[in-house]
């Protein structure tokens, strides 16, 4: 059964009965969409739900996995919707729910296969030689298993090709760092990595562990989320501790392009939409998720002038001559919000800190997930995904 929303509010929501920060859209599978969700608990039995989210049907539970200790973050593999990494804290001593930092703890990350029937996951190997706190690990974009990147505090190790069969070595490790948070990995130019430690933004070429580029001070606190347009090959975005919401142009890196503001805490995570990648989402500890335009540094630009180019490059008799009446009114030039920069909507259906947000399959389909337990599937405004539809 679909866990329907019944309150009138229009919104899917499904609850976990603990503590939860771990979400991971399963983008494997291109055509439904299906999350994995982790608890969080300090002394209950952790687990781990496989979640599926319909529009106009909401969402139901496909299955629920157990998973050994405290779980921070899963990855699910592009390249095979049966696998997954999870980060977990197996001292048990916990993290403080308002940060990263942690104490006297054993952190562990694993390679976990879902079994054809979906009712257990298998542990298949553990990414080792880790210190400290392990970020969510990395996939590569492009949907191959030909590498993945994980971070701990301080460094960054690339390992070898990941398969069922053969344990993966680390091919490299460079970094050396203070404070290491985030990374993502550009779509669009191959073995770029962008890392984030405390307010600072560095670029790599990870194959040869080189720094190509560097935002220092890029926020005034902690930076929590970075991430690269999927479209754009320069464009980087970052979030923090200072609530804003800042885009960057790798190539000028003295300033930002673009700065939004309008949460009153800490962003924990934001993300470009894959597919029309002017639509971001923030999430907050402000107990908020919010939908931005950034119209003006979009694909969505290019794309509109394109079309433009090729309507005034129609030859004499495809083009109609206004008539008397039509030059002597002035045309009014209608005002299309799609293309202002601009906050879109805020969604306050938590009431706890989001910790955690993903686009879906669907275009116009969204996930948060907040501290207590709470896993939301909103949509974009219905006034921007038609206009987007056609794009």
């Amino acid at each position: 059964m679909f866990n329907t929303n019944t309150s009138g509010i229009s919104t899917n929501v499904y609850g976990l009965s603990q503590k939860t920060r771990a979400l991971s859209h399963i983008t494997a599978e291109a055509d439904v969409n299906r999350f994995l969700v982790g608890t969080t608990a300090l002394k209950e039995e952790n687990e781990i739900a496989l979640l599926e989210a319909k529009e106009g049907e909401g969402v139901r539970c496909l299955s629920i996995f157990p998973h050994p200790k405290e779980i921070h973050s899963i990855t699910s593999c592009p390249f095979d919707a049966s696998l997954f990494f999870s980060v977990y804290n197996t001292s048990g001593g916990g993290s403080n729910s308002n940060d990263n930092t942690n104490t006297n703890n054993d952190y562990k990350s694993s390679l976990w296969r879902i079994n054809e029937t979906m009712d257990s996951i298998d542990e298949l190997f553990e990414l080792k030689g880790h210190t400290g706190t392990i970020k969510p690990i990395l996939c590569d974009p492009s949907g191959s298993n030909n590498f993945i990147i994980s971070l701990d505090d301080s460094n960054i190790r690339l390992w070898s090709k990941i398969d069922d069969q053969n344990e993966p070595t680390v091919v490299k490790q460079f970094g050396n760092l203070s404070k290491l948070s985030v990374g993502s990995i550009n779509p669009n130019i191959s073995n770029q990595l962008a890392t984030a430690n405390d307010v600072n933004i560095k670029g790599w070429d990870f194959r040869n562990a080189k720094e190509t580029f560097s935002m220092d001070k890029a926020h005034s606190e902690q930076i929590r989320d970075i991430d690269f347009n999927p479209n754009k090959p320069y464009y980087l975005l970052s979030a923090g501790d200072d609530c804003k919401l800042k885009i960057w142009d790798t190539r000028q890196t003295r300033d930002p392009v673009k700065i939004f503001s309008g949460h009153n805490h800490w962003i924990w995570s934001a993300k470009f939409n894959r597919y029309h990648d002017q639509l971001i989402i923030t999430s907050s500890s402000d107990n908020t998720v919010k939908l931005w335009n950034l119209y003006s540094l979009s694909s969505a630009v290019n794309s509109e002038n394109n079309i433009s180019n090729s309507n005034e490059q129609q030859s004499p008799n495809e083009q109609q001559p206004p008539n008397e009446q039509q030059q002597q009114q002035p045309v009014k030039q209608k005002k299309n919000k799609r293309n202002e920069d601009q906050l879109i909507k805020t969604y306050e259906e938590h009431e706890d800190s989001v910790y955690n947000i993903s686009w879906s399959s669907s275009n116009f389909l969204f996930a948060s997930l907040s501290y207590d337990g709470r896993f939301v599937v909103n949509n974009v405004p219905k006034e921007y995904s038609d206009i987007l539809s056609y794009i």
